[in-house]
């Protein structure tokens, strides 16, 4: 973290008001966790006593990328069930490849990209390597140094498709001010850092630009995060989205409506369809959620607020059937809300672990979640 970051953030605690995205926050005996039917979870033994990380689907299949203890670290397994789970052959080149924890797998078609990263060097920053392949094998697509790293780096956050082409995001220095939203676009094996200052993914004297999640919308993406609004007195922090119509086209951003006050906002993560996205965060630490239709947004109604957890962040809503899902973290847990039509219900996640990833696969939801010495648990439910 930058110090401007760090500045940022101290002032932010102490300006910070707690307030829900469209109700009174609750008592703080509560915690902000609201009651929850129960729900079956299903925990999934992986083999060789693989930690699982994150999730990805393919066709009828579903990508796992696990962590071993020992040499390479990076697995990657495939199956439709969990017996029918088996490896996919990895090519780990540079050395900091065979230390790596997944990041983000992205599929397209037949195709599967991925970001790794291990902490390295003097200064134990992450060492970032890039992955291409299908799910019959992935090789590392080795970079120089300074395509991820050197002086203004800042941290990878994931990989996604646009159309068929795969963007990496990240953050780097400003020409002007802070950090920059930063995108990477691939050409043949070599990734390209595109030019962020100056644009909607740059930051300013005033304002302040961080994405934390991306993800394909059609031809186009979606790139969820904050505006750090650095006005004289006061500083406040905005959810945001930044949309773009193809890889490489010009990127637009589009500020959620939030409730007044200085409660800090945030977008963590969208899932699209044709007709629209669906954008779920936090406003003043508790769960809140918008729609998106091309550039208009709307704050949704009547959506249960529990509290997240300190640095807790909401996963990417997934779509089962007629049915919204959206999975958050809570004190000593998780919670499954559902949206079908305008109703919303609350079942318990699984009896341990934050949530980190998850799918939907058929009608049944994957789901990782990591221990507070980050081991992964792999689940599944029928919700």
């Amino acid at each position: 973290m930058g110090p401007v970051r760090a500045v940022v953030l101290a002032m932010l605690l102490t300006l910070a008001v707690s307030t829900g995205c469209t109700s009174p926050a609750k008592p703080a005996s509560t915690g902000g966790a609201l009651a929850a039917a129960p729900l079956a979870w299903e925990r999934l033994s992986l083999p060789d006593g693989l930690s699982a990380v994150t999730l990805a689907t393919q066709g009828d299949q579903v990508l796992v990328g696990a962590y071993a203890t020992g040499r390479p670290h990076p697995r990657l397994l495939r199956g439709r069930d969990p017996a029918s789970l088996r490896p996919v052959p990895l090519s780990p080149r540079s050395p900091y490849a065979f230390e790596a924890r997944w990041f983000s797998l992205a599929v397209h078609g037949s195709v599967v990209e991925a970001v790794g990263g291990a902490r390295g060097g003097a200064h134990g920053n992450y060492r970032w390597s890039t992955w291409s392949g299908t799910s019959s094998g992935l090789a590392e697509q080795e970079q120089p140094f300074g395509v991820f790293g050197s002086w203004g780096a800042g941290d990878l956050v994931g990989i996604a498709f646009a159309g068929s082409e795969p963007v990496v995001l990240g953050a780097w220095q400003s020409d002007r001010t802070g950090l920059d939203i930063a995108t990477w676009l691939r050409t043949g094996a070599r990734w390209r850092r595109q030019s962020s200052t100056g644009t909607a993914l740059g930051s300013t004297s005033h304002e302040l630009v961080s994405a934390g999640a991306i993800a394909g919308d059609g031809s186009g993406l979606i790139l969820s995060g904050s505006v750090t609004r650095l006005q004289p007195g006061a500083i406040r922090v905005d959810p945001a989205v930044w949309t773009t119509t193809a890889a490489g086209a010009p990127w637009s951003r589009v500020d959620l409506p939030r409730q007044p006050g200085t409660a800090p906002s945030e977008a963590h993560a969208a899932t699209c369809s044709p007709a629209r996205c669906l954008v779920v965060g936090a406003v003043g630490g508790r769960l809140c959620a918008w729609e998106l239709h091309g550039t208009s947004a709307r704050r949704l109604a009547g959506i249960p607020t529990p509290t997240l957890p300190d640095n807790g962040r909401a996963l990417a809503p997934l779509a089962l059937g007629d049915r919204d899902l959206v999975m958050v973290p809570v004190q000593g847990g998780s919670q499954l809300l559902t949206r079908r039509g305008e109703t919303w219900s609350t079942r318990a996640g699984p009896p341990t672990g934050e949530p980190v990833s998850w799918v939907a696969h058929g009608q049944e939801v994957w789901l990782v979640t990591r221990d507070s010495a980050g081991v992964g648990t792999l689940w599944r439910t029928r919700p």
